[in-house]
């Protein structure tokens, strides 16, 4: 891991600085979270920036949805991440009242592999 990176999500350890990501795939991990929970438009300075994955809260559930995910968190994960992961599958579900997000990824400088899942419940 070169330089020093802020750990995901931000706080200050027990010695006052800034915590660090304890590996390499920890770092990539939390990049990926950041833009997956980030919507466009949210950053000043980079307006592009952004997965939208929170904006599904205010969408239906239905296939449209999922598909319309599918295609933006792809996108996302290619044009700002694409040097740091190797996407291996990403999935997007309607399953009942829960739209269900799985993604399987390879951190390219080390060659691990990955899963994060995220799952949004219908509610009332």
């Amino acid at each position: 891991m070169s330089g020093r990176h802020l750990d995901f999500p931000f706080r200050i350890g027990s010695d006052g600085r800034t915590v660090a990501p304890a590996s390499l795939d920890a770092h990539v991990r939390g990049e990926i979270m950041q833009l997956l929970l980030t919507n466009t438009g949210e950053r000043p300075f980079v307006p592009t920036f952004g997965g939208n994955l929170r904006r599904l809260v205010f969408q239906g559930n239905d296939e449209v949805t999922a598909g319309l995910a599918k295609a933006n968190l792809s996108q996302a994960l290619a044009h700002w991440l694409g040097h740091r992961v190797k996407v291996l599958a990403l999935d997007v579900l309607n399953q009942d009242a829960t739209l269900v997000v799985e993604l399987s990824y390879q951190v390219i400088d080390t060659g691990e592999q990955r899963r994060l899942r995220f799952e949004r419940g219908g509610g009332v």
